[in-house]
C-alpha cells in the first residue's frame, strides 16, 4: 500500500519539532554540536518540502489542506534559522540577558514547541478540539510576548538589561512567534469542517 500524505509529513514534523527542541536545549546552554545538528535537520526539511510539495502538486492529497502544510513547515524551519543565529551572535559577542529575559524567551520556547506538537498530531487526528486548542493557544502566546516585550522595554529604560542585547531578545520573540504563526496556519489548514447542522445541534433546539 502506498503511503498516504500524512505519513510522508511525518518525518518533516518530526524534524522540525527536533529541530525547535535542540534550538531551544542550546539556549540554556550552548552547543555547536547541537546547533549543527539543528542546521542539518534544516537542509533535510528544505529538500523534504521541495520533494514533497511537487509530488502533492502533481498527485492531490486526501484533502485540499495537507497541499501546503509542507511550505509552512519550511517556513518554521527558516525561523528557527534566525534563532539559531540569535544564539551565534549571543555566544560570539558574549551577550548576557538578564535573568527574566531569559525566562521568558524560555517559556515561549517550550509554548512553541508545544503548539508545533499538537499541529503535527492534528495531522493525525484532524480533531477540531485540538484545533480550537491551537487556535486559542497561540492567540495566548502572542498576548503573552507582547507582554514580555513591554516588560523588556521597561528594563531597558532602567538600564537592567544591556543594549546590546536587546535587538538580540527581540528578534527570538519575534522569531519564536513566527513558529507558532505557521503552527496555527497548518491547523486551520488541516481542522476538518463542521458539517451543515452541526452548529445548531451543538446548540440544541
Amino acid at each position: 500500500m502506498a503511503p498516504s500524505t500524512v505519513d510522508l509529513l511525518l518525518p518533516m514534523f518530526r524534524d522540525a519539532v527536533e529541530m525547535l527542541s535542540l534550538t531551544r536545549a542550546s539556549f540554556r546552554h550552548f552547543d555547536p554540536g547541537q546547533t549543527d545538528m539543528a542546521m542539518v535537520l534544516a537542509r533535510s526539511i528544505h529538500k523534504q518540502e521541495r520533494d514533497l510539495t511537487e509530488q502533492l502538486l502533481a498527485d492531490p492529497p486526501e484533502f485540499d489542506g495537507l497541499r501546503f502544510v509542507p511550505s509552512h513547515l519550511e517556513r518554521i524551519s527558516d525561523a528557527v534559522q534566525g534563532l539559531l543565529r540569535c544564539l551565534r551572535t549571543r555566544e560570539t559577542e558574549g551577550l548576557v540577558f538578564t535573568e527574566g529575559g531569559a525566562r521568558e524567551i524560555e517559556q515561549l520556547f517550550d509554548r512553541a514547541i508545544e503548539l508545533l506538537e499538537c499541529a503535527r498530531d492534528l495531522a493525525l487526528t484532524r480533531n477540531r478540539v485540538l484545533a480550537h486548542h491551537v487556535e486559542i493557544e497561540s492567540m495566548r502566546f502572542h498576548d503573552l510576548a507582547s507582554g514580555f516585550a513591554r516588560a523588556h522595554e521597561a528594563r531597558l529604560v532602567e538600564g537592567v538589561c544591556m543594549p546590546e542585547a536587546s535587538s538580540v531578545y527581540l528578534a527570538m520573540a519575534d522569531y519564536l512567534r513566527e513558529i507558532t504563526r505557521h503552527a496555527r496556519r497548518i491547523s486551520a489548514r488541516l481542522a476538518p469542517q463542521a458539517s451543515p447542522g452541526f452548529a445548531a445541534r451543538r446548540a440544541g433546539p
